[in-house]
């Protein structure tokens, strides 16, 4: 098969995915991405406090060591206003915890003793972490988690749904207005996932239940853009297997040609998303 016959199947195949895809674009976020694991590629750092930050970049955790995420966040952490900047060794601590915490979830996985689970954290962090960087780190979880099992145990002992509910509104006024907030927020995310299992319209009556009409139709319009892409991820890495089985090209046709399909069907700012979905892929 001559050069020309090759490049016309290579166009053949582009112009199908092209026909079936769109062109994905997001922000520039240049300025971030070289802290960034390729899954937290067109993501932003959650600075809403110091431990999200530390989840942020621990997200990656499953696909790189320890040493490259502490490196990462140095990086980042440099960048910063000196009054900014976060306690790296607090990072290494909260990294330790997170293995030790993910071996006790393991050992009780069955049979979980709630109660007994919630004091055996309480005493990983004492063994971690001073008394302030616990407060600092978590106190409103342990504070939710104490809350979580004072509802189940009125849930228990209540006699009807009324004692329930008044028993429980008695003890979530007794909380600040912020916490007694992030409460009933915690709950409201519960909530919203429990819905996950139901058709599309059954999900959308409890969303709206839930949250009102407007945030249903949000919630709705992006679970409809991830499914979206999702798919089109998918169509693609179809047509990229086709191409890397195609035995008439050589290495550096099948390069060239995949490189041409990314480029017709995706945004140069996701390149580095769609490579890391690929090598997921061919795991």
């Amino acid at each position: 098969m001559n050069r020309c016959s090759k490049i016309g199947k290579v166009s053949g195949l582009l112009a199908v995915m092209i026909t079936g895809l769109v062109i994905f674009s997001t922000p520039d976020k240049n300025n971030y991405n070289s802290f960034k694991a390729d899954a937290q590629l067109n993501t932003q750092i959650d600075k809403t406090s110091d431990r999200d930050t530390f989840e942020y970049f621990l997200s990656d955790l499953v696909d790189n060591d320890t040493d490259t995420i502490m490196h990462r966040f140095e990086r980042y952490n440099q960048q910063l206003e000196s009054s900014e900047r976060l306690e790296t060794a607090l990072l290494g601590k909260y990294m330790r915890y997170k293995a030790a915490l993910a071996t006790l979830k393991r050992d009780n996985n069955l049979n979980v003793d709630f109660q007994d689970l919630h004091q055996q954290m309480l005493l990983l962090q004492r063994a971690f972490f001073t008394v302030d960087e616990q407060y600092h780190l978590f106190s409103e979880e342990n504070l939710l988690r104490e809350l979580a099992l004072l509802k189940k145990g009125i849930k228990e002992s209540a006699q009807s749904s009324e004692e329930f509910q008044q028993r429980w509104e008695f003890e979530l006024n007794k909380l600040p207005p912020v916490l007694r907030n992030s409460f009933r927020n915690a709950s409201l995310l519960a909530a919203l996932n429990e819905t996950n299992i139901l058709d599309t319209q059954s999900q959308f009556i409890a969303r709206e239940a839930l949250v009102g009409s407007e945030a249903a139709e949000r919630l709705r319009i992006l679970d409809q853009q991830r499914t979206d892409f999702d798919r089109h991820v998918h169509s693609y890495l179809i047509t990229r297997d086709v191409i890397l089985n195609n035995a008439s090209f050589d290495d550096i046709e099948k390069e060239q040609a995949i490189t041409d399909l990314r480029k017709s069907l995706f945004d140069n700012s996701l390149w580095r998303r769609i490579e890391a979905l690929e090598r997921i892929h061919d795991r």
